[in-house]
């Protein structure tokens, strides 16, 4: 093992026998990014209802509701995310009066049919035609289509962060800067119009003069490489790096040397998934780590995973770095931070198109 964990509340994620590194064969999709097509699909430029309620049972909701020929389509949006229904026209029960008179069945009806419990008496129909163009630009605001991940370079006899952040770029390894390359491509910060994970691209030069940045799958992925960081010998904590790679949710360190790296020793609360590089035979072997709380997430890592420089290689690394983002999202230091920005966020659609 090239890290101790110690008596912290980081842990080991566990290898799996049989699997490979491969490649991305599924969807990368996210749950919002399927909800925000489903909208677009189902709803968006055709009639349909919309119900609102800024304070029910399940907390603010809002609701849209389709007959698309012959089947009922449904959106619910609650704090905790969205949920995607249907139900074919013939199972939902109308009565014999309303059926006379024309009328559709009743909203309690419809959901009635798709088993879902919604409190339908708490809310209340809106027709105002900037209401869908709202919901869908709140739904696209909780699509993540950028990641920033830190990298620390750890020196031969470097057991901590401390000592690892020290190093400047011009004293790192020539098989840690060829490492660098299989991330991404180097860039000047500088005038740069991509995504820029809060790096200085004024030309003032406060977080140094390059960066390392890939786009992947149609995602944008800025590292905050912590030897192109400003390096201040006199500064023992090196603050301006920690201030970027403390921030960050998933962090690479990259080990040189065989010392057993104390985990103890990082002390950001916002660092849960760690994934440490090791050069070995040309490629370069891996560990992940990820805090206690952080739910199971693929690709599986197998048994002594080594990884090559090669596009498969780079595929399954980058594919363990986002899907950690995105479970550490679920941990519950995360969870409910994020429920409450979205609980905010319906609440004030609901209001204001309630008034």
């Amino acid at each position: 093992m090239s890290v101790d964990v110690g008596k912290t509340t980081w842990k080991v994620l566990p290898e799996t026998a049989g699997a490979k590194i491969t490649g991305v064969h599924e969807s990368l999709m996210q749950e919002s990014e399927k909800d925000v097509l489903w909208y677009r699909d189902n709803f968006l430029g055709k009639p349909h209802l919309n119900y609102l309620a800024p304070d029910t049972t399940r907390g603010p909701l809002a609701v849209s509701l389709i007959k698309d020929q012959g089947t009922y389509k449904a959106l619910v949006r609650t704090n905790l995310g969205c949920d995607r229904l249907s139900v074919p026209a013939n199972k939902v029960s109308n009565s014999f009066f309303r059926k006379v008179f024309g009328l559709p069945p009743k909203t309690q009806s419809v959901f009635d049919a798709m088993g879902y419990v919604l409190p339908v008496n708490q809310i209340k129909a809106c027709k105002d035609q900037n209401l869908p163009n709202e919901l869908l630009a709140m739904e696209e605001r909780q699509v993540i289509r950028s990641y920033k991940f830190g990298v620390i370079y750890c020196a031969p006899g470097q057991t901590t962060e401390a000592q690892a952040l020290m190093n400047s770029h011009e004293s790192s390894s020539s098989e840690y800067k060829e490492f660098l390359k299989l991330l991404g491509e180097t860039i000047q910060l500088s005038g740069w119009r991509g995504y820029r994970a809060g790096l200085d691209v004024s030309g003032a030069n406060n977080t140094g003069t390059q960066s390392i940045y890939t786009k992947w799958q149609g995602y944008e992925v800025m590292y905050h490489i912590a030897t192109m960081l400003p390096h201040r010998p006199e500064d023992p904590q090196q603050l301006e790096k920690k201030r970027h790679i403390g921030n960050d949710l998933v962090i690479i360190i990259f080990q040189q040397g065989p010392d057993v790296f104390d985990i103890s020793s990082i002390a950001s609360h916002q660092n849960h998934m760690i994934a440490v590089v090791r050069p070995k035979d040309g490629g370069y072997s891996l560990q992940f780590l990820a805090k206690d709380g952080v739910p199971t997430f693929i690709p599986d890592i197998p048994v002594n995973p080594v990884i090559q420089s090669d596009p498969v290689s780079r595929d399954f690394f980058l594919h363990k770095l986002v899907q950690g983002e995105r479970a550490i999202y679920k941990a519950p230091s995360f969870a409910p931070k994020l429920s409450r920005t979205r609980s905010v966020l319906l609440y004030d659609i609901a209001t204001k198109f309630s008034s």
